[in-house]
């Protein structure tokens, strides 16, 4: 009789904690596309978290694209991004803000994600650590600032913003 009992509550607890994980997976409000919303034109970007517990991360501005791809949790109510290491050899950088020129001088040469590989094009892979987001509204928006530009934050917006260029009013 114990054993029964036993089991059936085994049973029980495993069945609601199997689908109360897959609840959070489906209903997070994290999961769905996000457009950057802080950087102006020609700069886009998206970030995009799906269901099963990947994000791909891609954009650009002129000639220049980036990406990377990897893995997501959430801690409390907070998201946290980590890049997958990648085996192909791109130019590589850290998310986040970049607001002075020092900061672009000093990505070294040799930022690669492969050591000693020669990247074919300008594309560069987009390093996630730990990065934190949190939800306000439809705004998805880091948690670190950049001691150079404290009052800009990187925020990514549910719904794409339509932005206008120079070239566009110029009627060109």
């Amino acid at each position: 009789m114990k054993i029964k009992l036993l089991s059936t509550i085994l049973f029980v607890v495993f069945i609601s904690c199997k689908k109360d994980e897959q609840k959070v997976i489906k209903k997070s409000e994290f999961v769905k596309t996000w457009f950057d919303t802080v950087r102006g034109m020609p700069f886009m970007s998206k970030l995009k978290i799906n269901e099963n517990r990947t994000f791909d991360y891609y954009g650009g501005a002129c000639t220049s694209r980036f990406h990377s791809e990897g893995t997501w949790r959430i801690e409390k109510d907070t998201l946290i991004l980590n890049s997958y290491k990648t085996n192909k050899c791109y130019w590589k950088e850290n998310f986040g803000l970049i607001c002075t020129k020092e900061e672009i001088d000093s990505m070294r040469e040799d930022n690669k994600t492969i050591k000693d590989c020669k990247p074919t094009g300008e594309e560069r892979y987009v390093i996630f650590h730990n990065e934190r987001f949190y939800l306000r509204n439809d705004t998805l928006i880091h948690t670190k600032k950049n001691k150079n530009c404290p009052k800009l934050r990187i925020a990514f917006s549910s719904l794409e913003k339509v932005r206008k260029n120079a070239t566009a009013k110029s009627g060109l």
